[in-house]
């Protein structure tokens, strides 16, 4: 009887842990903090700004992404970033399924997910990071960090769901 309890509230906890990893991926993605040069411009992934209270969404970061004027690593850190936003996305579904309904394919599917985005997640900032040019006149920012909190939250209910598929 214990473990039915136990696989009960791990899959609630992994849908909570769920729920906030993806809400602090999806803050942390779309806000243009993730570092800050000394000029006082503001820097994400797809956003670049003078000043924190006149940041508008351009269409022109889009088109020097498809056009190639970015360079490689954040084309990379682009790319994974997404990847990582959508794979959160597509575990945050199927956890909330593996919730109501505790088969062990939609727990296995629910750990793939989870992993494979807080994998990417982790991937991007380590990409980003390793792009910063100087170091002395690059702060990173909050964005980042938040971004980063997503993905290690994604990465720890991925190793919990597989515990509680497997092991409980």
């Amino acid at each position: 009887m214990t473990t039915l309890k136990n696989n009960r509230f791990l899959s609630s906890l992994c849908y909570y842990l769920t729920v906030f990893g993806f809400i602090l991926l999806t803050v942390g993605f779309v806000t243009p903090f993730w570092s800050t040069s000394t000029s006082g411009e503001y820097k994400g992934l797809l956003l670049s700004c003078r000043s924190s209270w006149a940041c508008n969404f351009e269409i022109n970061s889009i088109t020097k992404f498809f056009s190639g004027d970015f360079s490689g690593f954040q084309v990379g850190a682009m790319t994974l970033g997404i990847a990582g936003w959508v794979l959160g996305l597509v575990a945050l579904i199927v956890i909330m399924v593996y919730s109501c309904f505790p088969i062990t394919v939609t727990g296995v599917l629910a750990f793939i997910f989870a992993l494979l985005s807080g994998v990417s997640g982790a991937a991007c900032v380590i990409i980003y990071g390793s792009g910063i040019p100087n170091l002395t006149q690059v702060a990173v920012s909050w964005s980042l960090g938040l971004f980063t909190g997503g993905s290690a939250l994604m990465i720890t209910v991925g190793i919990l769901l597989i515990i509680n598929v497997c092991v409980l």
